[in-house]
């Protein structure tokens, strides 16, 4: 039976996409309807994007039009279901409007036609993509391992965990990594210690099934559909509450139980991909799916399995929400949640993407992972080597840097943290299909330059490279002109001599990211590239219209490399450009304590309130005072009591950054850079220079000889931090292509 039987509504004629936007009245006739009084959506992914071969529609239309009145067509292609939508949606707003699933449609342009009473009056071309991509995120990597070809980790084999008990071991097929759809129900029994358990037949729940209730006040059985498959050549998971008396969903029939919001998981690390990998960001989140909300993800969205590119990530993530929307319906808003890299792809998607996530909650922020890796060069190849070649204190070596303590570049930033490099591959790649110089010039180079090829482009490194016909992924990355220390010098916490000699042999790095006594130069057009594509976060953008909640966990006296001044830096980047950062909201807490559950109540609140106003005004605007009121900037102690109080960074203190009672509980440290001179925004990927100037040296007074060394260290001049970095006069564009669609196209800088 039909979708448009069910309903109790006569079947219509095909019903397809035709745009975001009003569509202006393209054919003649006499429908009888003026431009406008028609309106059809392609939901939730627009025309340009659409995978699989099949969407999913919406037909708004004026009051006065009957539902029955509409048909779409494309090539004689019928909608596999329609229906009417509710009078009202979940927020009571009043809507006339119909829904339909299409399906066959054509790999490439399809052309639709929507007509009223056989008249046709619009149309638009929707492009359609394979399941398996790309769409905008560049040619896929190659070679790309499936889950039954990656390597045995030291936890056992390699296999991806369903939630329930089961496992896919050696589930990639063919070139694409595909493995069958597959449903799994789950409930969540009774007991405090509960966790979720098989569930065989949904039609027949068991007697200990525990009740939840929903963010909308629906008490309902606490059973869940779990959906697994491949999209994109990722496994994805898509997690949410289902009627036990109704176990298949459709976008007409959604769960009692789902409250209409999606939550989109994103996971950590940043490595360079090239792998299917074996785990999502979670969907099976208890509390989250308690409260009624839908969870998905995919292994492309944890930026340790994904490349730690974020075009693939917002690609990825675009194509399994069409999916969530085919089964269960359009959701009312999307969240972003997950820290670390799992933050840099919600700021970076949000940015460059925006629509894909409505509000984001990033939590242990990085901005991004292109600028992250600004400081990590100068920690493990530089300051590291450097320092602990002297006898010097570790509180010296400390100040030099700006960290909290030595330990958080000695023990964390330094060993552990090589993704500029060819050779820091993740476990899953076989170890024959890596590269070396010398003996496998053409392996996998597991650097994230070569996971942002589409991106940046490539180049011949005849200097590294043995086989001239190899080309490596650029580099953004740059310590011309940088005056380690400088900071501390005027301080008065090191010495001129110490100053003089680490600038003279602190050196830069090669391509392969090897140490060599010359500094690094980037290659300039990708420096332009980073800044035009997006890469480097900014104020602008998606980001001036998206809410964000950021909940930091203090970790700087630990010696943890997710240090909080991140969390400043990325709100200091929405300050400069945009003149506040009233939509980005920094809570701080010790690292015992979470807040994820009352946040995602929150922004689920600050989005709706932005949904009901329909007052007009600029967007940015309406963002700020649609957030909750109890919504603030604020801090918590150890006891866990509230400290509401703005959170500042003092540039002027980065040695004794305790003003205000949450500083004094947290203090912010920084990072080499600002220890340079560089600003709290941190995102100058090669400085401009400018000459040397004796006033710039506040605490010392350098002999001639001193002077003329410090020319010879910085023969070209030293870094001119007043100016924007090159390149970065570049304004970033948002929904980039880099192929293969057309649609926006960026086509790199040679």
């Amino acid at each position: 039976m039909s979708v448009s039987h069910v309903l109790g509504v006569r079947f219509l004629k095909p019903i397809l996409a035709c745009g975001l936007l009003l569509a202006p009245l393209a054919c003649g006739g006499s429908s009888g309807v003026s431009e406008g009084e028609v309106r059809i959506s392609t939901v939730p992914t627009p025309p340009d994007y659409v995978s699989g071969g099949d969407v999913l529609v919406r037909v708004d239309l004026a009051s006065g039009i009957e539902l029955d009145r509409v048909a779409v067509s494309l090539n004689g292609q019928e909608a596999t279901a329609v229906g009417p939508l509710a009078p009202t949606d979940r927020l009571g707003r009043p809507q006339h409007a119909l829904m339909a699933r299409v399906t066959g449609l054509s790999l490439g342009a399809n052309q639709v036609v929507a007509s009223l009473d056989g008249d046709e009056v619009t149309s638009l071309t929707v492009t359609n993509y394979p399941i398996e991509g790309p769409i905008f995120s560049g040619e896929h990597l190659e070679p790309y391992f499936c889950l039954d070809q990656l390597a045995p980790t030291a936890r056992g084999p390699s296999r991806f965990a369903i939630g329930n008990g089961d496992f896919l071991d050696g589930s990639g097929r063919g070139e694409h990594c595909a493995l069958e759809t597959r449903v799994d129900y789950l409930y969540m029994p009774v007991g405090d210690d509960a966790e979720f358990r098989p569930l065989a037949d949904p039609d027949r729940l068991p007697m200990d099934v525990s009740p939840t209730t929903t963010s909308e006040g629906k008490e309902v059985a606490f059973v869940v559909r779990l959906e697994t498959g491949t999209i994109n050549r990722a496994i994805y998971q898509i997690a949410a509450l289902v009627d036990a008396t109704n176990p298949q969903p459709d976008p007409w029939n959604p769960p009692s139980g789902w409250n209409g919001r999606l939550v989109y998981t994103f996971g950590g690390g940043c490595e360079a991909g090239f792998f299917q990998g074996t785990s999502t960001g979670g969907v099976l989140r208890e509390d989250m799916l308690a409260a009624g909300y839908a969870v998905a993800s995919s292994t492309l969205n944890v930026n340790a399995q994904g490349g730690c590119n974020d075009p693939l990530s917002a690609e990825t993530a675009m194509m399994v929400k069409e999916r969530f929307a085919e089964v269960h319906g359009p959701p009312l808003h999307t969240i972003g949640s997950g820290g670390s890299g799992g933050a840099m792809q919600q700021l970076l998607i949000a940015g460059a993407y925006p629509g894909i996530l409505n509000g984001i909650m990033p939590s242990l922020t990085f901005p991004d992972a292109t600028t992250y890796f600004i400081d990590t060069p100068d920690c493990r190849l530089l300051l590291r080597r450097y320092l602990n070649g002297r006898q010097i204190s570790e509180e010296t070596k400390r100040v030099m840097g700006g960290w909290s303590t030595w330990s958080t570049c000695e023990n964390s930033l330094g060993p552990r943290t090589n993704r500029l490099g060819p050779d820091d591959c993740p476990a899953a790649i076989p170890q024959e299909a890596r590269y070396d110089a010398r003996t496998n010039p053409t392996g996998i180079r597991c650097s994230i330059y070569e996971a942002m090829r589409s991106v940046y482009g490539t180049k011949l490194y005849e200097e590294i490279s043995p086989t001239p016909q190899v080309e490596f992924g650029r580099s953004p990355h740059d310590n011309t002109g940088v005056q380690y220390g400088l900071v501390a010098l005027n301080e008065g916490l090191i010495n001129k001599d110490l100053f003089l000699d680490l600038n003279e042999k602190a050196g830069g790095w090669d391509i392969d990211f090897q140490w060599r006594p010359e500094r690094a130069e980037a290659e300039r057009g990708a420096v332009r590239i980073a800044y035009q594509t997006g890469r480097v976060t900014t104020g602008l953008g998606g980001l001036r219209i998206t809410p964000i909640i950021d909940e930091r966990s203090y970790l700087d006296d630990s010696g943890n490399f997710h240090a909080s001044y991140y969390s400043f830096v990325m709100r200091e980047r929405l300050r400069r450009d945009n003149g506040h950062s009233n939509n980005y909201v920094l809570q701080r807490h010790g690292s015992g304590m979470s807040l994820a559950q009352e946040n995602l109540a929150l922004m689920d609140e600050w989005l709706t309130n932005l949904a009901l106003d329909q007052s007009p005004g600029d967007l940015a605007d309406k963002v700020v005072q649609a957030k909750p009121a109890q919504l603030v900037e604020s801090c918590w102690d150890a006891e866990g009591n509230q400290i509401v109080e703005p959170q500042t960074f003092d540039t002027d203190r980065l040695y004794d950054n305790t003003r205000g009672r949450c500083n004094a509980l947290y203090p912010p440290h920084t990072g080499p850079r600002m220890i340079a001179g560089g600003p709290l925004t941190n995102d100058v990927l090669k400085c401009q220079l400018k000459p040397l100037n004796l006033s710039d040296y506040r605490r010392v007074v350098f002999t001639e000889s001193e002077w003329e060394r410090l020319r010879s260290i910085f023969p070209n001049g030293v870094c001119d931090w007043s100016k924007p970095g090159v390149g970065q006069e570049a304004v970033p564009g948002t929904w980039l292509s880099f192929g293969p669609s057309p649609a926006n196209r960026f086509v790199p800088l040679s």
